[in-house]
């Protein structure tokens, strides 16, 4: 187990920058997973493969008007990497997204493998990303982050269901 973990370990930390590049350049394909506190969605064009692990961003979207200190902001990338026949997560950092779009540098290190949380967004971007479900079948795929607030915002106002 330790072995597995100093191994994803490595290959998140010699692959982090190169996912952060290859996602910025990438055409964003911004699919919908989750709506509760956030609405989640899962840049499928930025997804990395590793047998059937997979290392990939999902935007959060705040609610309208979320504030951190007198910035407004629209959310933020969270860096995940998840073992889909293992069926865990490890988050990887966590890089913000300012009103209008500006973006933080992504910061947080690697933390350790979890099982997936039943019911909760991690579970439900891990099936999108591991089993091809595409819940929200009407909510269209964002091409920028800034369609994806525009979508996800109303969207955490009326608790959406898949």
């Amino acid at each position: 187990m330790r072995a597995t973990r100093n191994a994803l370990l490595a290959l998140v930390v010699w692959t982090t920058p190169a996912l952060a590049q290859t996602a910025a350049s990438a055409p964003l394909e911004l699919r919908l997973a989750d709506v509760g506190r956030f609405a989640m969605f899962v840049d499928m064009g930025g997804v990395q493969w590793t047998g059937r692990t997979a290392r990939l961003r999902v935007l959060q979207v705040t609610e309208g008007g979320f504030k951190a200190g007198a910035e407004e902001f629209w959310g933020g990338w969270r860096h995940e990497v998840i073992d889909c026949d293992a069926r865990t997560i490890a988050h990887a950092g966590f890089g913000s997204v300012r009103a209008g779009g500006r973006e933080g540098p992504v910061t947080g290190a690697l933390r350790p493998a979890q099982p997936l949380p039943a019911g909760s967004a991690e579970e439900a971007v891990a099936k999108v990303v591991c089993d091809g479900w595409k819940p929200f079948a009407k909510v269209p795929v964002a091409s920028s982050v800034e369609e994806a607030v525009r979508i996800g915002r109303p969207l955490i106002e009326t608790g959406a269901e898949p």
